[in-house]
């Protein structure tokens, strides 16, 4: 009878500390993700190519209410001076583990700024898919919805 009791013991120590364990890395893994995606937000109001180029895969598709359609991110580094732009996240920023490499990261968030003169919507709902390549985190899509007043 002694057998089970420790084997019990056993179980009910370790199973909290791989729950712990599994908490604090997807900890680390949203911080990692938010750091990105907050990276790339400020690289898109300075103009700074090359982080964009770095912090988005190759085949990057966006979706906005101001592009007149899918933008690659060819095109979107070719229009990027007609675009002025600031976004401050308001609200929660909601963060979910799609699988180990997958990650989709909503955020309601406020515009400011223009593209091709046009005024950019005031509040969008955003919605991004993160991918880990090679260590690290990158945006693979993005769409921005403006709300219907």
């Amino acid at each position: 009878m002694l057998r089970p009791a420790v084997l019990l013991s056993l179980l009910l120590i370790a199973v909290p500390a791989d729950l712990a364990r599994a908490q604090s890395s997807d900890d680390e893994t949203i911080k990692a993700i938010n750091t990105t995606a907050t990276t790339l937000a400020a690289a898109f109001e300075v103009k700074d190519t090359e982080t964009i180029k770095s912090l988005t895969t190759a085949d990057h598709v966006a979706v906005t209410p101001f592009y007149d359609g899918p933008k690659s991110l060819n095109e979107e580094i070719t229009t990027i001076a007609d675009l002025d732009y600031r976004e401050t996240a308001v609200g929660d920023v909601a963060v979910v583990l799609l699988a180990p490499d997958v990650a989709m990261r909503t955020v309601v968030a406020d515009l400011e700024g223009s593209f091709k003169g046009k005024p950019l919507p005031p509040r969008v709902f955003a919605t991004e898919i993160l991918v880990k390549r090679n260590g690290k985190w990158i945006e693979r899509f993005y769409q921005a919805t403006a709300p219907q007043p």
